[in-house]
């Protein structure tokens, strides 16, 4: 099922506000902008919405073009894109994630946003701004970025006498940190721990880690940490190299050496270890910064937990980062297109995000934020100054045409892995045929 765990980007979303509520602007009746005009925004997030009215309340004020922002659920915001693509009446600007983004620029209806900014993309965070270049040109203006995290249930850990800021995996190794204090966390309903004779891996009271086929959270940031990737600069699938089989393997052996919940069970139920972790069973969550509202809300101050770095392989630190970006549509209008221009301009500076970030709705893109991204979640009890400094390497988002299709079809022949059917030698290069096949 599409989400923001899987495809990115967003709290979240519920309802559907305003759709349909305004005609569409197409390119064959462009209307000139005057006074009584609205601009269109669409945003799949009703959190993100509701933060955005203060923001462009302020920008009426200061340049007398008004805002209405309309909400779809992620499922059918999706379904409406290509619709809207055909017709010629996409809002006037939209959020925009990096596995949508090559369909839309395509269509020739995008407005490219590097000359409209200006000098304000330096003021952007990089690793966020680059994900909306394509062929050297920039189409999207970011607002918020995610990266891969691991979240640690502090008291077990501390009982374990172990340090979340130090894990590594060593493919190949009989053991690294990762496994060993997984293992340590580990116990049956009698203390025992895998290995130790008479351990019940059915009667488990404490998990250790979580290894599960998450794409977002889990896969890519292992398969780049051994120095795979998913897809290679030209948007190909290209997951099943030797680094990949390899990552998968070491993930998918976790689960079969009783290190991580069964992979059987976290196939069927795709939050089994959120879930454990928020019942204070699980010690080590992989996830990412868009996971942190929901883990807040849910250890509801039950047990005491960190955020640190994912786990490093043997080629570093590699999280997965990804962004949100705001994208103008080109309206054959000098006069709206001009408006449409300040909107954007709006949209990525500090006054324009300032509510995105008070609200702790992800990453801010702009730099001079993060502190206030930080200091809000430091009011609320969590310490995430481990997010803000992207290492070099990163793990990258689907991206390419129909990409999401792709990855929608490799899932499902890489959990046959984790469920223990076969072996990632086997599978990874069905699942890569699978996706290059879906993605067309």
């Amino acid at each position: 099922m599409p989400s923001r765990r899987a495809l990115l980007l967003s709290t979240a979303a519920i309802g559907m506000v305003g759709v349909g509520a305004l005609p569409a602007c197409s390119r064959e009746e462009p209307a000139p902008l005057d006074d009584a005009d609205t601009l269109r925004m669409r945003v799949w997030d009703d959190a993100a919405a509701s933060a955005y009215e203060t923001s462009l309340e302020a920008f009426t004020g200061d340049t007398g073009i008004a805002v209405e922002v309309e909400v779809m659920v992620w499922d059918d915001y999706w379904k409406q894109l290509p619709l809207d693509v055909a017709s010629q009446s996409l809002p006037d600007v939209l959020w925009m994630n990096t596995a949508h983004l090559a369909e839309a620029q395509a269509s020739g209806q995008l407005l490219e946003v590097g000359g409209i900014a200006g000098d304000a993309v330096a003021q952007w965070e990089e690793v966020a701004t680059d994900l909306y270049r394509v062929d050297g040109s920039l189409w999207g203006v970011p607002q918020i970025w995610d990266q891969s995290i691991v979240v640690a249930h502090q008291d077990l850990v501390a009982a374990a006498d172990g340090d979340a800021s130090a894990l590594r995996f060593e493919p190949g190794a009989s053991s690294d940190p990762l496994r060993d204090l997984a293992r340590t966390l580990t116990a049956d309903g009698d203390g025992r721990h895998p290995g130790d004779e008479g351990f019940d891996a059915a009667a488990r009271a404490t998990f250790g880690f979580g290894s599960h086929p998450d794409r977002t959270a889990v896969l890519g940031p292992f398969i780049a940490s051994v120095g795979g990737t998913w897809q290679d600069e030209e948007s190909e699938f290209a997951f099943a190299s030797e680094q990949g089989v390899t990552a998968v393997q070491y993930l998918a052996d976790l689960a079969a050496e009783h290190l991580a919940p069964a992979g059987a069970e976290t196939v069927a139920d795709q939050g089994l270890c959120q879930s454990l972790f928020l019942e204070g069973k699980l010690g080590l969550l992989q996830t990412g910064t868009y996971d942190l509202h929901a883990l807040a809300e849910g250890v509801a101050g039950a047990f005491s937990w960190t955020v640190h770095p994912p786990v490093a392989g043997p080629e570093g630190v590699h999280p997965l980062v990804h962004a949100v970006a705001a994208v103008g549509v080109d309206p054959d209008d000098d006069a709206r297109e001009a408006a449409i221009g300040k909107l954007l301009t709006w949209l990525g500076s500090v006054e324009g995000q300032r509510p995105l970030a008070e609200n702790r709705l992800g990453v801010p893109a702009h730099r001079e934020l993060l502190t206030v991204w930080q200091d809000t979640w430091k009011a609320e009890g969590v310490d995430v100054s481990a997010v803000g400094e992207v290492p070099e390497g990163i793990a990258l988002p689907e991206t390419g045409s129909r990409s999401a299709a792709g990855t929608g079809a490799a899932l499902p022949i890489i959990a046959e892995v984790f469920r223990g059917e076969t072996t990632a030698d086997e599978a990874l290069p069905r699942a890569q045929e699978a996706a290059r096949s879906a993605m067309g």
